[in-house]
C-alpha cells in the first residue's frame, strides 16, 4: 500500500487498519478461489495466482490497482485515498521461493520509484 505510513500518522492507527481490512476486502472479492493473498509485512501484500502466465498476471494487476485506487477507504473522519504499487513474476518450477520474493520486490519498488499506483514486471 503506498504511503501507508501517512495514513496512520494523518488518520490515526484505527483507520489504518480500516485501510487494510479495505485492501483484502476489495483484493479477494476480485481472486479466483485457487488464488492465494498473504500479508508479508506490515503494508505488504503478496498474491500467489497459480497457474497464471506473467502477462495474465500483469492484466490481474493492473485491474487490483485500478479497483484500489478507485475506492478510497471509507475512514471515521471521511474517505481517505488509497493506492497500491504492484510488482509482477513469474516463479519457474524448480526456482527458490527467495529469488523469485526477491524479484518481485525489486519490481514493487521500481514501481514506486517511478511514482506509485503503478505496475512493474520483474
Amino acid at each position: 500500500l503506498d504511503h501507508f505510513k501517512r495514513i496512520n500518522d494523518s488518520w490515526g492507527h484505527g483507520n489504518g487498519d480500516l485501510a487494510l481490512r479495505h485492501f483484502v476486502r476489495l483484493v479477494t472479492s476480485h481472486l479466483r478461489n485457487e488464488d492465494v493473498l498473504g500479508r508479508i509485512g506490515g503494508e505488504e501484500f503478496l498474491i500467489f495466482l497459480p497457474n497464471t502466465g506473467p502477462d495474465a498476471a500483469a492484466t490481474v494487476a493492473e485491474r487490483l490497482r485500478a479497483l484500489v485506487a478507485a475506492q478510497p477507504v471509507a475512514g471515521t473522519q471521511g474517505p481517505i485515498p488509497l493506492t497500491v504499487s504492484i510488482g509482477v513474476t513469474q516463479i519457474a518450477p524448480d526456482e527458490p521461493r527467495d529469488s523469485a520474493l526477491q524479484r518481485v520486490d525489486e519490481a514493487m519498488y521500481r514501481a514506486k520509484a517511478n511514482g506509485r499506483n503503478r505496475v512493474e514486471l520483474a
